[in-house]
Formats: C-alpha cells, sequence, structure tokens
C-alpha cells in the first residue's frame, strides 16, 4: 500500500458541474473538469481545465492540480465533459449540443474545436444531460430531456501515433484539414424511456450500453452478433421503487423513485454484472448489485444480486472502479462502499454543496500497459484513488484508506494492555 492523502482542491475558480478521469495516447492520467457560471454576466468564466494530479511523495503531501491547458467557452456553460481513448478527443455537454475538441499535450499543448451537433429535441427545455465515449473511442453515446438514447459513429482522421514532431507534439494533419476530414455519422435511435435520460454506461466490450431515466426505468441494450450489427432492447431492469428493501421504508420516503444512476462492472466478462443507483425526493438512496445472463440471440435475463440502504442520504452521483463504489450525496458527503459486498467502508464530509460527479483513477489498460510511461510520477499506487466535484467550486480527492478512529482506538488499547501486563509481570518477579 502507498502513501495514504486525502483533502481538498480550491483552485478552481467556477462552480464544477462535469469530471472524468482517463488516460491519455501516451498513457498518462488526465483530469477534465468542465462548469462556469452561465450566460450571465455573473464574472464566472465557462470553462474546461484538463490537468494531471500528482500522487504523494510523502506522509505530509496535500491533493494539487498540475493544469495543462484550460478551454473558455465565452457564455456558453459546460455542463458536462467525457474523455475518449482515440486521438486525444473530448466531448463537452453545452446546452442541447455535444461539443468536440481536440487536445494535443505536448510542451505547447492545445485544444481546437472540432465540430458540434445537436444531441437532444425536447420541445421544452432541451437539453443534453449525460454523453459517454465508447470504451475504443469511436462512439458517442449521449442521452437528456427528450428521452432518448443516441449512439453517434464518429470517423476520425488517421494519424501516425508513432510519430511525434520536434516539439513533442503529435505530427499529422493540421487543423482545418482535421476538421474537415472529421465525421459525426446519423444517429442510431434507441427509444424506450419517457423521461430525462440521467445515466449512461458502456460495457467494457463496447457491444452494450445501460441507460436510466426519471421515467423510474434502466435499460440494457445490446448490439446483435452478426451484421448488420443493429441495437436493440435486451431487458430491462425492475421498476424503481420496487425493491423488497424500499418497500420496508415505505414510510419513510417521500416521492417518486428513480434510477439515478447506473453502471457496468469493470470487465471485459461478457456477463458483467450491474450496480445501480435508485433515490426518491426524499429518504434514502440505494445501491443494487444485479447479475446479467445474455443469450446468443442477445436477449438478457437480469436479476438482483443484493441491495443496500443509504439511509436519510440522496445520492446525486456514482463511480466504480474494479473493488469500490463512491458515492456523492446532496449534502456534499462522499460514501464509498466495496464492489463486491456492497458493504460502507467511509464517509468523509468533502464540500458544502451537492457532489455534481466522482471520477475514480483510470487504471492501465491491457492494450495500453506496455506502451504506457508509468515512470511518469503521476501513478497512485493505493487500490482505491478518486475525486469527487462540486458546484461549490471544490474538488476532494480521496487516495488510500487512512485508519479510522476505531482502529487508532484499538492500537490504543493494544499498547495499554502490553504496558499493563509488562508491568505486572515486572512486579511479579521482585
Amino acid at each position: 500500500m502507498g502513501l495514504t492523502m486525502e483533502g481538498k482542491i480550491l483552485t478552481i475558480k467556477y462552480p464544477i458541474f462535469g469530471i472524468d478521469w482517463q488516460r491519455d495516447r501516451r498513457g498518462q492520467p488526465l483530469v477534465a473538469i468542465a462548469g462556469g457560471g452561465g450566460a450571465a454576466k455573473s464574472g464566472i468564466k465557462n470553462c474546461m481545465t484538463l490537468a494531471r494530479v500528482p500522487p504523494p511523495v510523502d506522509a505530509t503531501s496535500k491533493p494539487l492540480l498540475d493544469v495543462v491547458m484550460e478551454i473558455d467557452t465565452g457564455e456558453q456553460l459546460i455542463s458536462g465533459v467525457a474523455i475518449g481513448s482515440k486521438d486525444e478527443l473530448l466531448a463537452l455537454t453545452m446546452g442541447n449540443k455535444t461539443a468536440v475538441y481536440r487536445v494535443t499535450d505536448g510542451p505547447k499543448g492545445k485544444a481546437i474545436f472540432v465540430t458540434d451537433f445537436q444531441t437532444d429535441f425536447a420541445k421544452e427545455d432541451s437539453y443534453q444531460n449525460v454523453v459517454k465515449f465508447s470504451p475504443d473511442g469511436t462512439q458517442l453515446a449521449t442521452g437528456g430531456e427528450d428521452g432518448i438514447v443516441r449512439i453517434w459513429t464518429l470517423t476520425i482522421p488517421s494519424t501516425d501515433e508513432n510519430e511525434d514532431d520536434e516539439d513533442g507534439d503529435q505530427a499529422d494533419l493540421d487543423d482545418a484539414a482535421y476538421r474537415k476530414a472529421f465525421r459525426v455519422s446519423a444517429p442510431i435511435v434507441l427509444e424506450g424511456h419517457n423521461g430525462c435520460i440521467n445515466g449512461l454506461s458502456w460495457h467494457a466490450m463496447g457491444n452494450k450500453l445501460l441507460s436510466c431515466a426519471k421515467d423510474g426505468q434502466c435499460i440494457l441494450w445490446s448490439q446483435t452478433k452478426k451484421p448488420p450489427y443493429t441495437w436493440k432492447k435486451a431487458a430491462t431492469l425492475g421498476l424503481a421503487g420496487e425493491l423488497a428493501l424500499q418497500k420496508e421504508d415505505k414510510a419513510t420516503n417521500r416521492g417518486k423513485f428513480v434510477y439515478r444512476g447506473c453502471q457496468f462492472e469493470v470487465a471485459d466478462d461478457d456477463d458483467a454484472s450491474i450496480v445501480t443507483l435508485q433515490t426518491p425526493a426524499r429518504g434514502s438512496s440505494y445501491l443494487t448489485k444485479w447479475s446479467v445472463d445474455v443469450d446468443k440471440n442477445g436477449k438478457a435475463v437480469v436479476e438482483e444480486l443484493s441491495s443496500v440502504r443509504l439511509k436519510d442520504t440522496i445520492i446525486c452521483s456514482i463511480a466504480i472502479s474494479d473493488k469500490y463504489i463512491a458515492c456523492g450525496s446532496s449534502d456534499g458527503q462522499v460514501l464509498v462502499y466495496r464492489f463486491e459486498t456492497l458493504t460502507h467502508v467511509k464517509t468523509t464530509t468533502a464540500h458544502y454543496l451537492p457532489s455534481t460527479g466522482i471520477a475514480f483513477f483510470p487504471p492501465l489498460s491491457s492494450d495500453s500497459s506496455e506502451d504506457a510511461d508509468t515512470s511518469n510520477g503521476l501513478e497512485f499506487a493505493d487500490d482505491i484513488t478518486f475525486i469527487s466535484a462540486s458546484a461549490d467550486y471544490s474538488l476532494y480527492l480521496v487516495s488510500g484508506m487512512q485508519p479510522s478512529r476505531v482502529i487508532y482506538f484499538l492500537i490504543f488499547l493494544a499498547i495499554f494492555l502490553y504496558l499493563a501486563v509488562f508491568a505486572y509481570l515486572g512486579e511479579q518477579s521482585r
């Protein structure tokens, strides 16, 4: 286990509404932080910050950001961000559109605007709520107020990723030629929800997609295994609010239940399990783990494995790693659970406003582990490292598990008993 580090980062100068933490083409971890003050002339910029997060070097190390660059979007608020695994692409949520930027991160790092396109078509209050790159970086899944999930295929201009120019930047097409060659297909439309899309999650193999919405549904979509590789509904999870555990708490929960988040297990297994988050308007939140069994025809059977109550807490953000689940609450707390057992690990007061997003430190993929430069001074040694973001302008980093007060008490008690026994034996020997 490495050194532990935990605390706030207060160098961001705008409310934060979106965060992602992935690896760039060199295999180095890169965090994207999006937010702003909106269209009003409040003096608060609308911005997306790209940064590195150095791990602790000793027991006194404090969390900090090493900013790589900023993208200022003028009067357009950025309410979400996703980092792609291919060609340094970023997808930013701006109103009812996705804006795509391309980043080079050499000594003369820059971000170029590539394109934008409308992704939500609600007649009233149209906006995009979530955007996610596919694992291979060639597709985008979007969802918003109109309740329709759309998958957009990207035609990304060919570049030679093994050839850098003299400044360390990627040597390829110039900006204008790249923009001209970049294409976004007409979307694959997945209809099944009747409310704003709250969450999307790609399976690690890229052939399945989870969506959840304010209509109380969570749907598993699957791509057929034979040409023409169409997408269809594979299964629908139980309606929000119908867990046995929720029925026990009927007297203390208020309002309609919705799926607030959904995540695939971080695994390449075709039958990877699912974690969902359900919340009412007031009361307790519920984490549920589901098994998935997909047949040869692409149909799936999804069954509840276990559920846990987060008593008197409304969770509004969630992320998972291979071992942990991190949840951010409406009162600014961050709660950590073990993925395997859904047992509670710790609760930390991180913000004074709700957590708007959580991202785990990105592990090395099997494809990139041989080529990645792990001597970059950016690798966290612990099996748990994540960042929570909030509209209170703060980030909160947790890296490693610091001993709890109970552990300190047990250590103190053991030392006390050891000294007491030692003193007693000394008296007896006289």
